[in-house]
């Protein structure tokens, strides 16, 4: 069940973010703190080119899947984690990755061969879904999928089910990150959290020194990332690859130095912008009361038979205007 590429930026972010390994490991073991996690046996663990999205969620979530083994052994171990793009919470989730839990295993026990499926020892490979939510709200969905079901309090193991593990973006900070085995997914997790452009120089800024040490394909896909906030925040044209060309590294700080204080400025310009514009609708409307106000007064004395003259020097306002309002009454 191939998924065709959405256009969200956040999907292609997050899946060059955790298309690469080291960071996906560090997922696992510094997010999800799995027991399991130190067994990995890292050379094996390879993405997927399946996507299980279905039609219904392909603008709204992208998924990214892993195989894998434990100590040694031969025995598959699928990680699937679906991205959360929506800004709200979605109260279906245990559901949806029931869907694509089950088209993991469909493809597995189809693509199986048909007379090893058959035997008793037969097995399917152990699948963990994980959710990783970008969205500002509080997640407030139930981890296990049996919490879904009426009277689970009751059926309790009869009912089928499974926990995903939640990552959260917005529960990252730069105490909570340091210790991470990928650089990369430490300073990811940071950027995500950013609110503004400004806010994601700042980071760039405050982490360059282990920006600086980042692998060719980290660098890249921080790159991009810097880019796609770019794109995002409507701010383009600053490079985080020309930058970080500088021979120096006091010339890589200088210039973010500067990067970032233009982006700040800019910020500053374009809230100014908006203030007006708010001042400028506010004044619109107030002017628009008054005229409603003033129109009513007139259609009022000119009912008591003002004549138009009084009217206009009454109202302080022009003869063809009150004139105009004396012929709507009439029509």
């Amino acid at each position: 069940m191939n998924g065709g590429k959405t256009q969200d930026p956040h999907d292609t972010r997050l899946k060059e973010l955790f298309g690469n390994r080291e960071a996906f490991v560090s997922l696992l073991r510094d997010c999800v703190k799995a027991e399991w996690a130190d067994d990995l046996d890292e050379e094996n663990l390879k993405p997927s080119e399946h996507s299980f999205i279905l039609q219904d969620f392909k603008k709204k979530e992208a998924d990214v899947v892993y195989e894998g083994t434990l100590n040694k052994g031969a025995k598959k171990v699928i990680f699937y984690i679906l991205l959360e793009l929506q800004k709200k919470v979605d109260y279906r989730m245990p559901y949806r990755l029931l869907l694509y839990i089950v088209e993991i295993l469909r493809q597995y026990y189809n693509q199986s061969d048909e007379k090893a499926r058959a035997r008793k020892d037969f097995k399917f490979p152990a699948v963990f879904p994980m959710v990783f939510y970008v969205g500002s709200r509080k997640w407030t969905v139930p981890l296990n999928l049996r919490e879904m079901f009426y009277g689970h309090e009751r059926f309790g193991e009869n009912l089928i089910n499974f926990k995903y593990a939640l990552v959260d973006a917005k529960d990252y900070d730069g105490g909570s990150v340091e210790g991470f085995g990928s650089r990369l997914l430490k300073v990811m997790m940071l950027l995500e959290k950013s609110t503004s452009y400004a806010g994601i120089w700042e980071t760039i800024l405050a982490y360059v020194d282990e920006i600086m040490q980042l692998t060719a394909e980290e660098y890249r896909i921080l790159s991009m990332a810097v880019e796609i906030f770019g794109e995002i925040y409507g701010q383009t044209g600053n490079s985080l690859e020309e930058i970080i060309k500088q021979n120096t590294a006091e010339g890589v700080k200088s210039m973010l130095v500067d990067v970032y204080a233009n982006a700040k400025n800019y910020e500053k310009i374009l809230r100014k912008e908006g203030e007006k514009r708010g001042e400028d609708r506010e004044k619109k409307k107030a002017e628009k009361k008054a005229l409603a106000e003033k129109t009513e007064s007139i259609k009022i004395m000119l009912e008591m038979g003002d004549s138009v003259e009084k009217i206009s020097k009454v109202m302080k306002h022009p003869i063809e205007g009150v004139e105009k309002i004396k012929a709507g009454l009439k029509s």
